[in-house]
């Protein structure tokens, strides 16, 4: 069904996606023998050589800037198709396609691009972003960090958390409220270069991901390093938001894919009481409703994609909806296509349980079920 939604050059492209990942990155994650988390740097330049000669750069990035320059709904074909694989839902393509560039860089300054963003994209690298802190709750008002502005400098404080990427990055975002002299905040986003004098702490979580936490302390920025104009910083945020909660949901559903497909293989193999797992009625209707779950999540993400892209009034919420439908589905088939492999499912063998976990964690990034459902709430109820 989801066929029909793409134009031929997208379909060109896709299948060239799927190329990449069945011919070059699934072999090299079987390479090392072992339960791969990690390539080494050699073979992800590697397999960036081999996507950049299909023209899958920096897919969001403008071309004259060297990237792709697709927009969010071809991205969200595409890595859908990319994240089928294990370490495809946060490294599609084991970051074949190097970074992502948020499209409020497109607020830059001429300066700024040829400064930071042009030889990121040579590189293969990608850009971070400083948003959350411990205590905001997914709520961008409650942001506490700061600037006071000093001559042609702001002098930055404060602290960012579960900062994802950060080791594929070649620089930074950050919003911060800068505190003017009539002691209003104005949010604002500042270029942060990745450098010594930026302290940061290493995370892992459950195991599967590792995030960092940086800390400003008096950190000196020139007024030259900030995006937009003072008082920007949220709206220009928001719209990454939306965006990136939109390609997780894509990853997501690409990783639920192809869990479906490991479940049927295992159903149809799996000999228990006579007869293939795939015979049973439980097992049947468990791999039904995961197919149904998966397109009415697809088709979300993809209406949020074209409202993004169009800049639609809702896109903000059609974004959130579409993430929270498809990680929440994608969880569930998880479980299910564990639940058929039973104990196999935590061999190792296969990247189920890896999923598993990841998915946990895909739940509350960027903004929480329970942030979202409110958001909705507020919506419909005022």
């Amino acid at each position: 069904m989801s066929e029909l939604l793409v134009d031929k050059e997208l379909q060109l492209l896709k299948k060239t996606v799927q190329s990449l990942i069945k011919e070059s990155v699934a072999p090299a994650e079987l390479s090392p023998g072992e339960y791969v988390k990690k390539l080494p740097e050699e073979v992800v330049s590697r397999l960036q050589t081999e996507a950049k000669s299909s023209g899958l750069q920096a897919l969001g990035a403008k071309k004259e800037w060297g990237g792709a320059g697709l927009s969010v709904l071809a991205r969200a074909i595409l890595l859908e198709e990319a994240s089928q694989h294990r370490l495809g839902l946060y490294h599609p393509a084991v970051d074949a396609f190097g970074g992502e560039f948020p499209r409020f860089l497109e607020e830059c300054t001429n300066e700024q691009i040829e400064w930071l963003v042009k030889p990121a994209i040579k590189e293969g690298k990608g850009c971070f972003i400083a948003l959350w802190e411990e205590h905001e709750d997914n709520y961008l008002e409650k942001l506490t960090s700061s600037a006071v502005r000093s001559g042609n400098e702001w002098i930055l404080n404060g602290k960012k958390t579960y900062i994802q990427n950060l080791e594929q990055s070649a620089f930074g975002v950050v919003l911060v409220n800068c505190i003017l002299e009539n002691g209003e905040n104005q949010p604002t986003l500042f270029l942060l270069e990745l450098d010594d004098q930026l302290e940061k702490e290493e995370t892992v979580l459950i195991d599967v991901q590792t995030t960092h936490s940086i800390s400003l302390k008096n950190y000196r920025v020139n007024d030259n390093q900030r995006i937009g104009a003072v008082g920007e910083g949220t709206d220009l945020m928001k719209q990454w938001l939306a965006e990136a909660q939109i390609l997780l949901g894509a990853k997501s559903i690409g990783v639920a894919a192809k869990a479906i497909e490991y479940g049927k293989q295992f159903a149809k193999m799996r000999i228990t009481r006579g007869k293939p797992l795939a015979e049973f009625p439980s097992i049947r209707s468990m791999l039904g409703k995961a197919v149904i779950n998966l397109q009415s999540a697809r088709l979300m993400v993809q209406d949020a994609a074209r409202k993004s892209d169009t800049q639609e009034s809702d896109f903000e919420l059609a974004a959130q909806m579409a993430k929270l439908h498809a990680t929440e589905t994608t969880a569930k088939i998880i479980d299910d296509v564990l639940q058929i492999h039973g104990g196999t499912g935590y061999a190792g063998d296969l990247p189920i349980e890896r999923w598993f976990k990841e998915l946990r964690i895909a739940r509350v990034n960027l903004q929480k079920a329970e942030t979202i459902i409110e958001n909705v709430a507020r919506t419909i109820l005022g």
